[in-house]
């Protein structure tokens, strides 16, 4: 009955198709003659109104309206021929050559009539002779472009006319086809309604496979309606929450901790679609027994408005929350062991480091007093093991401190010759003892001034060059430094050696910690094997990359690539100018107070100090230094850092806040903590410079000389600072530094052209508003300038105003107020070291 049917079916659609090709058929018969007949019109029309156009040329032209009427017949014409030219139904007639051509002359007639129809009326009058014999001689031309329009039309048509239907004939070929593939479609649909009948049956059998897996499983599985009433659960539901018929309530909010399914279900009832961050997570689930259980809750839904329903699958995940929990305890004890290690290997390297002070500064006390060779010899050999030992607890201090996070960096201005110049004239005397030379030399354009840490840089360099040093015989080791092709500003450091040599399996692995090439007893070199790995950590902190090309026997090239920011004038005047070591004839004895709780390090300074002929008072902690202070007026104050009591810091704070006799003496950091941010903080509290230990005698006479030349670093005129401390209008060591290195009368020049620009300054922020934009701008470029000379005081003052802008806090008006009187007292105590100075140098 089927098959009787789909042949009908089949019958019923050929006639169908051959019915709706006929009327196609005429349809478009009817269209195309329509389209014809509408383009032979327009081109018969041109004749037409090229002869109304030439009746319209037999006037006079007295009367204005028959010219009127003469151009309107010329535009009708024209727009004719634009027409022809320009419609897409004369496409085809543009391709023939009979009317291409008549069309041509008829164009140029136009072109060559317009200017004289679209001239003024005496013209066009003048010119009506020529415009008729013109018409009359292009008349054929029309009428030749008009038949061979007309007959290019008929062939045309009859040529579509063939075309539609040769496309008739093809449809229903077409057509017959399809039927044909329907007649074997539906055979195939017979085919498939068999296998249908059977993957019904497979799927009747995975209905029951699938709820077997449900009823099996160890999750929980619950079907809940609309409003979240439960309608079914398999069997670990009942297990875990029991079963329907022994439950009071069957609401699938009630498996769950009441404080949290509001939160966790808030769309059952509601109709909202499940949000996708809520489709699985963590709850506090109720066991049947009474007891709350975490759980994990995997939900989503099916079909709309309140024929949906929500699946549920809830799964007890205790022991995995309990094992999270024993892994996070494991985790916790872990970090708490890495950190009791760091701190163990800071505080070990930094007691290790007290006594080696001890010893590195009692071996500086002996020199004077050794006159033989042969203790000069001893005394070198050991003042090198020492100086080695405090290089290896370097290392491992400058470990714990990068595990631990505490590893900044500086930036500031320095001059890469000099850096250079220094690791070269360190490692010289090693290099000679083992028959190398060694120097370092510019590749391309020279670069000498930047901005970074110089004191990491240091690092870096001295340890490739030491190591190059140590495993290079009778050889050459080069320093080549090039600025390379990139915007960041990044410089090239290559030492390149011709020593030992590395196998290219082990260039890795020897910036690896603790790693060494040869770890037997007998090596030639010695070493911990933390250098390059600290290397490597430094150069990743300055955004560099470091990487080593080598060969067995034939040396060793390191390069390392840093970018260093670009250097203004202001930088280099205020940081990096040398301060000469030796002082001025005629160096006065200063009273000295040593605050430092170490009897060794004690010792070592006090007998530095005598030995300069300088007379030492001496504190074993923060709060005896306090005390002595208040009490006495001293010329220096060195302060320890780490004291018990009182440490060097808070000591330093009481001292600036307090009126006592040294209030306004110098004081000079003495510590082994010389990270940057450290010092930062030193300065910050009232120190006026840092001494790192072990105390070089060089260093210290530096700081003496400063001292006794200017007969105080700090000003006794202070005011109060933000921080409770008492900062100096003018600390005179800037310039000091800059009258040794430059002359006085230099100096003298820039501080014409500082007072110049403080005047100009302090004017202008007057006359500002506390919300103007410029102002954090102006006080940022002005403290700048009295950083650079010393204005202690005010420089803080400015930085505060800017910090406050800078974090959206409100500036008052008293505070740009303050401004003036403190740069003219600035001023005021520049002027007098000046005048000093003048007399002092005669």
């Amino acid at each position: 009955m089927s098959v009787k049917l789909l042949a009908a079916t089949v019958v019923v659609c050929l006639a169908f198709v051959v019915g709706l090709s006929w009327m196609i058929s005429k349809e478009i018969d009817k269209i195309s003659t329509a389209t014809s007949d509408n383009a032979q019109w327009t081109v018969a029309q041109v004749d037409v109104e090229l002869l109304r156009y030439r009746l319209a040329l037999e006037t006079d032209g007295s009367d204005p309206a028959d010219l009127r009427n003469l151009r309107r017949r010329f535009d009708v014409f024209y727009s004719r021929m634009s027409t022809l030219l320009y419609g897409n139904s004369f496409i085809q007639l543009r391709n023939s050559p009979t009317f291409s051509g008549s069309l041509e002359r008829l164009l140029t007639f136009l072109e060559e009539t317009v200017p004289i129809i679209d001239g003024d009326d005496p013209q066009l009058i003048a010119a009506l002779p020529d415009l008729q014999k013109a018409a009359v001689e292009i008349t054929p031309v029309a009428r030749e472009m008009t038949l061979a329009g007309l007959a290019a039309f008929a062939e045309n048509t009859r040529d579509r006319r063939q075309e539609v239907m040769k496309t008739l004939v093809i449809l229903a070929v077409f057509v017959m086809i399809l039927l044909a593939i329907l007649i074997v479609a539906a055979a195939k649909l017979m085919q498939m309604n068999a296998i249908a009948r059977r993957h019904a049956a497979e799927v009747e059998q995975a209905s029951e496979q699938l709820k077997t897996i449900v009823e099996t499983s160890l999750d929980a599985i619950v079907l809940a309606d609309f409003r979240g009433r439960i309608l079914t659960q398999n069997p670990a539901a009942d297990t875990m929450f029991g079963s329907l018929q022994d439950r009071a309530t069957v609401n699938l909010k009630d498996l769950f901790s009441p404080d949290e399914t509001k939160e966790k279900f808030d769309f059952i009832g509601t109709g909202k679609p499940l949000p996708a961050g809520s489709r699985r997570f963590e709850i506090q689930s109720l066991h049947k027994d009474g007891i709350y259980f975490p759980a994990e809750v995997s939900i989503d839904r099916s079909g709309g408005g309140e024929d949906q329903v929500y699946v549920a699958y809830i799964r007890d995940i205790s022991r995995r929350k309990n094992a999270e929990d024993a892994l996070r305890d494991a985790r916790d004890r872990a970090l708490a062991g890495e950190k009791a290690k760091s701190e163990f290997l800071a505080v070990m390297s930094h007691e290790m480091r007290t006594p080696l002070n001890g010893i590195l500064g009692t071996m500086q006390l002996m020199r004077p007093l050794s006159t033989g060779k042969r203790e000069i010899e001893l005394l070198d050999r050991m003042e090198s093991s020492g100086r080695l030992l405090l290089s290896l607890v370097n290392d491992v201090l400058d470990l714990s401190k990068y595990e631990a996070g505490k590893l900044t960096l500086e930036d500031r201005a320095f001059a890469l010759p000099d850096l250079l110049k220094g690791i070269v004239d360190t490692n010289r005397p090693m290099a000679t003892a083992n028959g190398n030379s060694l120097n370092w030399s510019w590749v391309g354009p020279e670069r000498n001034w930047v901005r970074g840490d110089q004191r990491r840089l240091r690092q870096i360099l001295l340890n490739l060059v030491s190591n190059a040093v140590k495993f290079t015989r009778n050889g050459e080791v080069e320093i080549e430094v090039e600025e390379m092709a990139s915007p960041s500003g990044t410089i090239e450091f290559r030492v390149i050696d011709t020593g030992i040599g590395i196998g290219e399996d082990d260039i890795e692995r020897i910036f690896q910690d603790f790693e060494t090439l040869d770890s037997s007893y007998a090596r030639q070199a010695g070493g911990t094997g933390l250098g390059l790995g600290i290397v490597r950590r430094l150069v990743n902190m300055m955004g560099g990359e470091i990487g080593a090309e080598s060969e067995p026997g034939e040396g060793s090239l390191f390069w390392v690539r840093i970018p260093f920011n670009s250097v203004d004038h202001s930088d280099v005047v205020n940081d990096d100018v040398e301060v000469p070591i030796t002082t001025p004839t005629g160096e006065r004895s200063l009273s000295v107070l040593l605050v430092e709780d170490n009897e060794i390090n004690r010792f070592v300074a006090r007998e530095l100090l005598n030995s300069e002929g300088h007379k030492v008072t001496e504190a074993a902690n923060g709060q005896e230094g306090v005390e002595l202070a208040n009490e006495t007026l001293f010329d220096l104050i060195l302060m320890d850092i780490s004291m018990p009591v009182k440490d060097g810091v808070a000591a330093t704070i009481e001292i600036r806040a307090g009126d006592g006799a040294s209030s306004g003496t110098p004081i000079i950091a003495v510590t082994a903590h010389a990270l940057p941010e450290e010092v930062e903080g030193f300065l910050k509290s009232g120190m006026q410079d840092c001494l790192s230990k072990p105390i070089e005698r060089n260093a210290l006479k530096r700081i003496l000389a400063q001292v006794a030349y200017s007969n105080a670093v700090v000003t006794t005129d202070k005011v109060a600072h933000q921080n409770g401390t008492k900062l100096p209008y003018f600390d005179p060591s800037q310039l000091e530094a800059l009258a040794s290195a430059l002359g006085f009368e230099q100096v003298e020049t820039l501080i014409n052209r500082l007072r110049a620009e403080g005047s100009a300054t302090t004017d202008r922020l007057m006359g500002m508003s506390t919300n103007d934009p410029e102002l954090a701008a102006v006080v940022h470029q002005f403290a700048g300038s009295c950083a650079s000379f010393g204005l202690t005081s005010l420089r803080e003052s400015l930085y505060g105003i800017e910090g406050k802008k800078k974090s959206g806090a409100l500036v008052s008006n008293s505070e740009i107020e303050a401004l003036k009187p403190l740069w003219k007292k600035s001023e005021s105590a520049l002027l007098s070291w000046a005048s000093q100075q003048r007399d002092y140098n005669g």
